[in-house]
């Protein structure tokens, strides 16, 4: 998504606002005032509080998407590839407070909502896509399916990662659990 420098100034401000006052608290005008640009251009970048609720989330999860494959150096290794890819989505800004409250209402409106379901049914297909590919290229043996099938596991307990720290900031179990994940995305889940 192409944004310019006012689009973006909004957008970070509606992210803040549903991370801190929920999907309700993030009213047009509410928006606009912690962005401090006007009502009139809020509206002309954005047609109404749907329009702008989904641009948001739309932004936040090209930021994980963008974080993660800038992660990787492409003179590495596949199987350092992958490492690079997984633990790019556990960026700091990523576990900040503010982004995760704001992440885990994108999973509860996804239940309701097809407009957001489709944007994070994009980024879940994007990632596991990508990861999926940095999978299979680091082990040329295995099948189409068991590399989507490894990135799958890997997603799955990311998502439960973001949860638990999100709930529990505990370091060990962040650490614990991505490197986890990398056991999972290479096929070499015995070991320890």
């Amino acid at each position: 998504m192409s944004l310019s420098e006012s689009q973006e100034q909004i957008l970070d401000a509606a992210m803040s606002c549903i991370s801190r006052d929920g999907i309700d608290g993030a009213s047009m005008r509410s928006v606009a005032k912690e962005a401090d640009v006007s009502l009139g251009l809020l509206s002309y970048h954005f047609d109404g509080k749907e329009d702008l609720i989904q641009a948001a989330f739309q932004l936040a999860t090209d930021r994980v998407f963008d974080v993660a494959v800038a992660a990787i150096d492409p003179d590495d290794g596949a199987a350092e590839q992958v490492r690079a890819f997984v633990l790019g989505a556990f960026h700091d800004d990523f576990l900040a407070d503010d982004y995760l409250s704001m992440r885990i209402v994108l999973w509860a409106i996804a239940r309701t909502d097809p407009t957001i379901a489709e944007v994070e049914e994009a980024l879940y297909l994007r990632y596991t896509d990508r990861l999926a590919g940095l999978i299979a290229a680091s082990d040329p043996e295995l099948s189409v399916a068991a590399a989507r099938a490894r990135a799958t596991d890997v997603v799955v307990t990311q998502n439960g990662l973001w949860l638990n720290w999100a709930r529990h900031h505990d370091t060990g179990d962040l650490e614990r659990g991505l490197r986890l994940c990398e056991r999972l995305a290479l096929g070499d889940v015995n070991a320890q």
